[in-house]
């Protein structure tokens, strides 16, 4: 569980309810949210989707809810990129940008999103369950962004299951993200957990180490950091103990349990990981320090058909859902992850996979990011390669992989670099990650 301090109270200004959002340092009512709401509304366009674009975690909100208000589907594109979006236009031509600055090179309509001025307040707007809220797409780092929609009621189940799993719930306490809110993670922790119980939304989006401290720091209410391992990796490096903090949170992908120790430590503050993706939202988490296996949210179930394909069946879902991961189910339902079926490694007989690879890799000290690929010669037969951002050695490298690979793993080639290509919340996009290989001859 995350820590709880007591649900201390905010005060909030408008006199609208229960604080809904920190925003330009100010507390925002329930109340003016959905004043808000309204009044935004009342100014969309009249189109079947709506491109959103904001990076403003309150406006992002506002016109999630305003354009369910219209009648209107959000898109949620993996990345703002003109590329990107002229693809998704293409399967959704009746869409418009909506954002709080104008694009740079606009590819269709676009709607300059802000606030209401007015003070006033209002109560909830009462949605349909059944309505779709919004198509969210996959982030691309395994080839073509996919379409998946997602009903409303989806999301509201959901974040009942996973605030009581994490003990959340009526907390009080203000959610900091540094993931957008375009992307699932972000989407479900910043912004659907408030809107769905009594956790605070903090609008912004720190980057650096020193701008999430003191946003922390400075908050009215304790913090929960939604993060990834990419960011805590930094964190822990670079920050000291800080105040105000109540928890941790990682997702996108697996925590080394060092990383994790090292954080906890550093920040003082318990973690815990959530495991899930855009496909099935979150449904499952674990305290990485003491806990292998990740533990379900209550009611949600994992089974095995005869093919080895493991499916997920939840409350929030409409339909029994496959998973693109490896999972070993225990007894006991919870489960560990073994990678993905495409990651799976075969050489002289023995199996592994890429994802425990890159893990013993990124728990080296020494080695700030790396990535395992495979060389493949003729007549089948395959090497392993690696690209490290480090100031060790090769050999040292090696040397500190051999007590947990066995030789046919080990890396025959590694490769330095500044930095390994990943997107916003740390993923490697697949273009980019063959673009490299390609420029070093693979």
């Amino acid at each position: 569980m995350l820590q709880n301090p007591g649900g201390i109270p905010a005060r909030h200004t408008d006199g609208g309810g229960a604080p809904f959002a920190w925003r330009g340092g100010k507390l925002l009512s329930r109340g003016k949210l959905w004043s808000d709401v309204r009044a935004l509304a009342r100014q969309l366009p009249d189109h079947a989707y709506v491109i959103n674009l904001c990076a403003d975690r309150y406006l992002f909100c506002l016109t999630l809810l305003a354009a369910m208000a219209r009648g209107q589907v959000c898109l949620l594109p993996p990345a703002g990129l003109e590329g990107i979006l002229r693809e998704i236009l293409r399967d959704y031509p009746d869409a418009y940008l909506a954002s709080e600055q104008a694009p740079s090179n606009p590819c269709c309509d676009w709607f300059a999103v802000a606030a209401s001025s007015s003070p006033g307040t209002a109560g909830p707007l009462a949605f349909d369950d059944a309505q779709t809220a919004l198509i969210a797409f996959t982030s691309g780092s395994t080839g073509r962004p996919k379409a998946c929609a997602h009903r409303f009621g989806t999301f509201r189940v959901s974040a009942r299951m996973a605030l009581s799993s994490l003990g959340l719930g009526q907390t009080g306490q203000l959610m900091v993200s540094t993931t957008p809110p375009q992307h699932m993670y972000g989407l479900e922790t910043s912004v659907f957990w408030p809107l769905f119980s009594d956790l605070v939304m903090y609008a912004g989006r720190p980057f650096f180490p020193e701008d999430i401290r003191r946003v922390i720091e400075s908050a009215p209410l304790p913090a929960v950091l939604a993060s990834t391992p990419t960011h805590l990796r930094s964190l822990a490096g670079q920050i000291s103990r800080w105040g105000n903090l109540a928890g941790i949170l990682s997702s996108t992908a697996q925590l080394s349990v060092g990383l994790a120790r090292e954080t906890e430590a550093t920040l003082g503050a318990s973690l815990q990981e959530i495991y899930g993706s855009t496909e099935t939202l979150s449904f499952a988490s674990r305290a990485t320090v003491g806990e292998t296996h990740w533990r379900p949210y209550p009611g949600a179930v994992l089974a095995q058909d005869g093919q080895g394909q493991t499916l997920l069946m939840s409350p929030h879902l409409d339909d029994v859902l496959p998973l693109q991961d490896r999972v070993q189910i225990e007894t006991d339902g919870c489960f560990s992850v073994l990678g993905r079926a495409s990651d799976m490694v075969k050489i002289g007989g023995k199996r592994t996979s890429l994802a425990e690879l890159n893990r013993r890799l990124a728990e080296i000290e020494g080695v700030t990011d790396g990535m395992f690929f495979v060389r493949e010669y003729g007549g089948g037969e395959c090497r392993m390669g690696a690209v490290v951002v480090s100031g060790l050695d090769r050999q040292s490298i090696r040397q500190r992989l051999k007590p947990y690979l066995d030789e046919v793993f080990l890396p025959r080639a590694i490769h330095f670099v500044g930095a390994i290509p990943r997107n916003s919340i740390g993923k490697v996009v697949k273009e980019e990650w063959e673009a490299l290989l390609r420029g070093m001859g693979y």
